[in-house]
């Protein structure tokens, strides 16, 4: 791995481990809010049926794209989409609107997820893959679970919609960093 390559995975392992404490953070607090602002458990399921369908639609065009444009722009303008998103949901009122918002959500999820893992495999190298994938997942998953252990917290003492606000921000600015990965020009 060369230098470049290091430093290309080192700002996205730092990036995608901030948002898992975002994401873990808001997660169990997200799917109460969704069932309370979708009126009933069997809307709920059909709110995130909507976010899976989109984001398995998405998922191939991304890559396929990407292959064509480069990663990080996708990168960028999904975080951002999520961060206007996360704002979007404290002020929606109507189910409809819960619709609309998980659609637009799926579409970021199954960009970002393919872009990351795209991403994952253009920074390492054969040999040593598995390391450098397993070192990525282990610092994501302990960023999810230090987000979920504050996320109580802190919507016990500021309320549920606070960890929005504060997940949007968080998103919105750690992207910033995402400007710092320097990308070969595709083929």
């Amino acid at each position: 791995m060369n230098d470049s390559s290091a430093r290309n995975l080192l700002i996205l392992t730092t990036v995608s481990s901030i948002w898992a404490i975002v994401f873990g953070l808001i997660g169990p607090f997200y799917v109460v809010y969704v069932e309370k602002l979708s009126g009933g458990m069997e809307k709920l399921g059909f709110a995130f049926s909507i976010m899976i369908l989109f984001q398995s639609i998405t998922s191939y065009f991304a890559g396929r794209f990407s292959d064509k444009l480069g990663r990080k722009p996708f990168l960028v303008v999904t975080a951002y989409t999520d961060a206007a998103i996360l704002l979007f949901y404290t002020i929606i009122t109507e189910t409809y609107q819960l619709y609309l918002l998980q659609g637009i959500l799926g579409i970021t999820n199954g960009i970002s997820d393919t872009i990351r893992t795209s991403l994952l495999g253009d920074l390492t190298v054969k040999e040593r893959r598995g390391t450098a994938v397993g070192k990525f997942n282990a610092a994501i998953s302990l960023g999810s679970a230090a987000g979920l252990l504050l996320g109580g917290f802190v919507a016990k003492f500021y309320g549920i919609k606070s960890l929005f606000y504060i997940a949007s921000v968080v998103v919105a600015l750690s992207t910033v960093l995402l400007f710092f990965i320097k990308e070969d020009k595709p083929s």
